[in-house]
Parts: C-alpha cells; structure tokens; sequence
C-alpha cells in the first residue's frame, strides 16, 4: 500500500529495513544446553523437539523464553498443506497474528529442510518472530530462507495428523 501511494504521488517509495527490537541475552544462550527438549502436548498426542541452540542460538533463546513464559499454551494450529507444513502459534490464531519485535534469521550449513525440521515462519528476510511449522517432508525450497531451530524427536506421527483448529494445550521444557 505505501509502495502504491508513493508511486501515485510520484514520490520514491524507500523500503523500511527491519526493526531488530527484540535483542538476544547472550550470557543466557550459552547456559542452554545443546540437549534442551521442549514436548508440545497437543489435542492429538505429544510432540518432543530438539533444541538446536548450536545452530540458531538467537532463534532457541527467544523460543524458549516464550515456552517458558506459557505463550504457546492454547494456541492453535492456523494452517496445515498435506505433505508440506503443519503451523501454529499465531496471538490471533489465523496467521496474520505478529509481535512488535523480529529477530534475525539464523541459517547453518549443518541442516536442512527435512522431514521433521521445525522453523520459524516469517514475511520476508529476517522478520522472524513467534509462529512454529513443522515439516511434513523434505522441503529444499526452505532451506536458507527460514531459520531451522529445532527437530522432532518423538511424534512425528502425531505432527503428520494435525489439522487446522487443533491446539497446543501445553508447551513445556523438559528437565535434563
């Protein structure tokens, strides 16, 4: 829209760069531990990830904070693709849902989009926030777009069968 009206007022439409309002606590990232587990209990049966701190440190700190915080609980699923994705955590439940703050994508050389590759949706280069997907498959066209920061360990059964309105009850951390 503001591309739009400057263009009809003739004005030079400059693209905002992203507000990075939402820094990372580095003395906390390196006190998690590369074996950090978060089970996501849902309507369905339980879902177990693997935190891969080692590899996006920024995207793991801010995740578990909002695990901890109890945000994810009873937030829904909001879209489901057929041997594709399955999303959730969006504040409003429908996707359009973002926080006032983005983080930085964060890319390793050491994952990619498989089966199980749990990301952070986004709406463009580094406007990352609190929305999760869960591959359902390898998806190649992902990866190095959208920052991979966990996988699942256990329930990949249960994240094959989720629809859209089923819900996280419970996001919780485990205990090492």
């Amino acid at each position: 829209v503001k591309r739009t009206l400057a263009g009809l007022k003739g004005e030079e439409y400059l693209k905002p760069a992203p507000v990075y309002a939402h820094p990372v606590d580095w003395d906390a990232v390196v006190k998690i531990k590369d074996s950090t587990r978060v089970i996501i209990e849902t309507n369905k049966g339980n879902i177990t990830l693997l935190c891969l701190v080692n590899d996006a440190p920024g995207s793991v700190w801010n995740f578990l904070n909002l695990v901890d915080s109890g945000y994810y609980n009873g937030k829904s699923f909001h879209r489901m693709v057929p041997g594709f994705v399955i999303q959730g955590g969006c504040e409003r439940g429908d996707g359009w849902g973002s926080p006032e703050w983005s983080q930085r994508a964060e890319f390793s050389n050491f994952h990619a989009y498989e089966t199980g590759a749990v990301g952070l949706a986004s709406v463009g280069p580094d406007t990352e926030g609190y929305q999760l997907f869960i591959g359902h498959c390898a998806i190649p066209h992902l990866t190095g777009r959208y920052t991979i920061f966990a996988r699942v360990i256990d329930g990949m059964d249960v994240a094959q069968v989720l629809d859209v309105g089923d819900r996280m009850i419970s996001v919780k951390r485990l205990e090492d």
